[in-house]
């Protein structure tokens, strides 16, 4: 009877781990940044080495602000910041739809952006 007990014990236990602990790729918003732990500490991926270069190639021609057809000025880590929760779902996930009307960012660049969100999304 003990080692019953032990054992549905044990698998309560892995199943509320499961349960708060969800794949990033399964979440469809960011860490929040008032209690947000970097998952990733010793990745150094920030806005200015990485972020930047890839929103400009792929996202500013869309999200520039003013006339452009994309919500949101990407220009500028604050405007990119506000936008971070959508990134989940429409650049960083398989089923991504953005850039739109192209192919999704690599794999390796969607991980690196998930990678970067994770950490807190450092601009340095």
């Amino acid at each position: 009877m003990k080692t019953g007990f032990k054992i549905l014990m044990v698998g309560i236990l892995l199943i509320g781990w499961g349960c708060e602990h969800t794949s990033p790729e399964m979440e469809d918003e960011m860490p929040d940044p008032q209690t947000c732990t970097p998952q990733f500490p010793g990745m150094n991926i920030t806005y200015d080495n990485f972020v930047k270069n890839i929103i400009s190639q792929h996202c500013i021609s869309c999200h520039a602000g003013g006339n452009s057809p994309g919500t949101g000025n990407f220009s500028t880590y604050n405007g990119v910041k506000p936008h971070l929760d959508q990134f989940y779902v429409r650049v960083i996930q398989d089923r991504a739809d953005m850039p739109q009307g192209k192919a999704p960012l690599p794999k390796s660049t969607r991980d690196s952006l998930n990678i970067w969100i994770n950490n807190c999304a450092p601009e340095k």
